[in-house]
Order: C-alpha cells, then structure tokens, then sequence
C-alpha cells in the first residue's frame, strides 16, 4: 500500500510540474503575440492552432472597433476573405465524394448557358480545373470591383446567379473574351481565380436545389459543429463581429486606424465567410482526422489526400486542391519558413492566413481586422506569428 501510495503522489506531481509548464508557455505565447500586435499596432487578432495532440488553442487581442474600443473575445467574427475558399472546395469533394459528379465532370453538364473559354471552345472546363485555378480565368476587377459595398455597408444585392450570368454567359453585361479570360488552354496554364470559386459556388446551387448558403450550411457548416460562421451578414443574429480597418501609412492623410463598415460582394464563395478562429479549426481538425468528425467518417480519407495533392505539378508544382504549398511566393520566407499546405486572405481591412502540416498532425491559423501596411506588420503577421504558432501546436 505505501508503494501505490508514492507511486500516486509522484503520478500527482509529475502531472502538476507538467500543467505549471504548459500554463507558463501559454502566457509567454499569448505574451509574445500580444507585443507583436503592439509592435505592428494591430486593430484587433485572433489566432490559434491544432496541436499534435488533436486539442484547440485560440487566443483574442485588441478590439473589434476602434471607435467603440469593444475588444475583440474568442467567438468574435472575422471576414476571412479567400482562406474561404478551402471550405469551399470541401463541398465540391463532398459531392464528388457522394458520387454526384466527377472531378473532371465537364461543369456543362449542370449549367444553364455553355461555358468555355473562348479561345479554346472545344475544351473542356472541369471541376479540378476550377479548384486548382487552372481554368483560365481573369478577375476583371474593373466590374468586380464597384461591386463591393464598401460605401454602404451590408452584403451585396448581386446573388450567386446573377453575377455568374452576368460574367461568364455571352449573353451577360460583364462578359468579355479579353478580360475574362487568358489566352491559353484549360488545364495548361494557372491564374487565380476568385470567380472560378464563384463558379463553384454556383455549380454547387445547380447540383444541391439549394442556396449555396443553405447547402453549406446545411452539408457542412453544421455537421463540423461550425455552428457561428455564415455567408452573409444577415444570416448573424448578434453584432459580435469585428470591423474593417484601414491602418495609417507614410503617404495615407490619416494618423490613425480607420473604421470600414461591414461589406459584402457578388463572389460570395470565393471569400466571404465570416468565422472566428475557434470555428474555423473545427475544419483544420476535420482535416487532420482524415476526414472523420465525431469518430464517424464525414469525407473519405482519400478526398481529404486529394485535397492535398499538388494535381497538375506540370502547370503549377505547389498548388493542390484550395491548398498551395508555395502560397507567400518568397524564397526567402521559405529559408526561414516550413513549406507548408497554406491558404491566406486579403480583403479592405481584413487578413487572414492558415498553414496545416498533415505530417505532423498540426494547423494554425491567425485572423486580423487590420491589414498590414509595410514589411515589418507583413512579417510579424505571416511568419512571425505564425512560426510561434507552428512550434506552440508541435508541442501541445
């Protein structure tokens, strides 16, 4: 009995010793990044990870609106801009991992108007082309951009449909050979492409009979638990979401932060989910897990390692499903950067980026209501943060 009696007491402390040292590297990380945030004179931030354990670390700074100085708490909403379009692209897997369409499904077969890229009408546009932004599309933003609300405020009156047609139909008002599209072949050439996310919302109404809204909500929000995060602002039942800011630079006329109102615009799917880091991990975690939420199988782990594999290394030899392996397009970054699957955001008055290492078992991800404006916020945000992020989630 005295054995079992030492032998508990040292179990005790060892466990005691080891939640001390867990509790002190919290406070020297939120520490850490709450100087980074100063350094930078950060608005508001949100961050945190998956560690190898498979437990979720989350972390808030600053506030949601200059003006108000509300400050900023774990379930506040951040517009993430196009670190959306990974969810995005988990729909379409779902789809075709249910067998409702095939990765290089010509996207005709559900349109209500041909689709082609002009120079090369007898080729077909797929799905894998759109996801991998080898469709060879232009985001004209001569037409896109007047379509955000900056000025008024609230989500754009242009639903899925309307800009899709608008676009990419012959018939429609935005249409056009040269601004729409490269002059190259499908599936030869890559080029961003916020619109052909756009497409891929649309295709997703057309397939589902629902809204791209109500579909993600329904197959997909809901049943990873992700259960405050929305396409629109007027789905959000609470005002716990955090500004826009423009920060001051050397050639702005203003001396301090800049409050932008809550905007919307037509390309919904290609970067207006508005999450909190908490929610949006649930998604990093469905990930790691293989695709499995609850224990129970989701997606197919096979969609999920689609997901991550780089599918035309000819045209691009970084850019997987949604993922790139080379999204910050800097040598120097990755001399002192893991090369990591990652997705950022960039929106007026928003950022965002995550970085998940399958390998390891770990994502990490930050959320900012306040755009760096020079190399030093650039730095603290991509990789400063980030790599005390990587290396907390290592060890946790």
């Amino acid at each position: 009995m005295k054995n079992i009696k030492l032998f508990l007491e040292f179990t005790i402390y060892i466990l005691l010793i080891q939640t001390t040292f867990s509790q002190k590297e919290e406070v020297k990380l939120i520490e850490y990044i709450e100087n980074k945030v100063d350094q930078a004179n950060f608005v508001g931030l949100q961050a945190g990870y998956v560690g190898v354990s498979g437990t979720t670390w989350s972390h808030s700074f600053g506030v949601q609106n200059y003006s108000t100085n509300e400050e900023v708490n774990d379930n506040t909403l951040f517009m993430i801009a196009s670190s959306s379009k990974p969810v995005t692209a988990l729909a379409i897997l779902k789809l075709v991992d249910e067998n409702k369409i095939d990765l290089d499904d010509d996207i005709n077969t559900f349109l209500p108007f041909k689709l082609v890229n002009p120079n090369f009408p007898d080729e077909s546009i797929t799905y894998r082309m759109l996801l991998t932004h080898t469709a060879t599309f232009i985001d004209n933003w001569e037409v896109l951009g007047p379509l955000y609300t900056i000025e008024e405020g609230g989500d754009s009156p242009i639903l899925i449909p309307e800009i899709i047609e608008k676009y990419f139909s012959p018939e429609g008002v935005f249409y056009s050979t040269e601004l729409n599209f490269v002059k190259e072949k499908p599936g030869t050439h890559w080029r961003y492409s916020n619109m052909g996310y756009t497409l891929l919302g649309y295709l997703i109404e057309q397939i589902s009979g629902a809204t791209f809204s109500e579909y993600m909500q329904n197959e997909i929000l809901t049943p990873l638990h992700m259960n405050d995060s929305f396409w629109y602002l007027n789905e959000i039942a609470h005002s716990n979401i955090a500004n826009p800011h423009k920060l001051p630079h050397k050639k702005s006329e203003f001396k301090e932060p800049q409050v932008i109102k809550h905007f919307g615009y037509a390309d919904v799917p290609a970067g207006q989910l508005r999450t909190s880091v908490n929610d949006y991990l649930k998604f990093v975690q469905l990930l790691l897990n293989d695709g499995k939420v609850d224990g129970e199988q989701f997606i197919s782990k096979a969609m999920i390692d689609l997901m991550f594999k780089v599918q035309y290394p000819a045209v691009h030899k970084y850019q997987a499903i949604a993922w790139n392996y080379d999204e910050f397009d800097n040598k120097l970054y990755y001399m002192l950067m893991p090369r990591l699957a990652s997705h950022t955001g960039a929106d007026p008055g928003v950022s965002s980026v995550v970085s998940i290492d399958r390998e390891n078992k770990i994502g990490v991800m930050a959320i900012l209501n306040s755009p760096p404006t020079n190399f030093k916020g650039e730095k603290i945000f991509n990789m400063d943060i980030l790599k005390k992020l990587i290396k907390a989630a290592k060890t946790n």
